[in-house]
């Protein structure tokens, strides 16, 4: 399985460090995952709506394909959801949609549906504390990927 991972250029494309330090929609604080897209341009669309306000452009910013073992499990989340999963400012909601796949620790990936592509576009939460993360590779590096005509600036 192959999946988009944006990430600014500064960063190694599997640090969890962000996501460990402060928490994201389907991961609590402490809990380190990789937030990655399953199409560039769900990533494109993921990057956008995490922009700023106003949106500065990801300017140092890169897409990394990463290629995921097709055996070392998806768990898939399908609707219907829970209501208010895709809340712009509490997650609590999607949090809890995703407590038993941290718990069972035996898939390493959760695929989620992308608040602003829903209901086509699909992401992938991969657990790094999963015993086969490390066969997590990153295969191709594309970027810097700003766009002026995307970004207005």
């Amino acid at each position: 399985m192959r999946a988009w991972r944006f990430h600014r250029s500064i960063y190694d494309p599997l640090d969890t460090t962000g996501s460990q330090t402060f928490g994201g929609r389907w991961n609590p604080k402490g809990v380190p995952v990789l937030y990655a897209s399953l199409t560039y341009a769900g990533g494109m669309l993921e990057l956008i709506a995490h922009a700023s306000v106003p949106r500065h452009p990801p300017r140092d910013h890169v897409a990394c394909l990463l290629d995921i073992p097709d055996d070392a499990g998806v768990l898939a989340l399908e609707p219907p959801y829970r209501r208010g999963w895709d809340h712009p400012d509490d997650y609590q909601a999607a949090r809890r949609l995703v407590e038993p796949w941290i718990g069972a620790g035996k898939d390493l990936c959760f695929e989620v549906p992308s608040v602003p592509g829903a209901p086509i576009e699909r992401n992938l939460v991969i657990n790094a504390r999963h015993p086969r993360f490390d066969e997590v590779t990153p295969v191709e590096k594309i970027g810097p990927i700003y766009d002026s005509r995307v970004w207005g600036a």
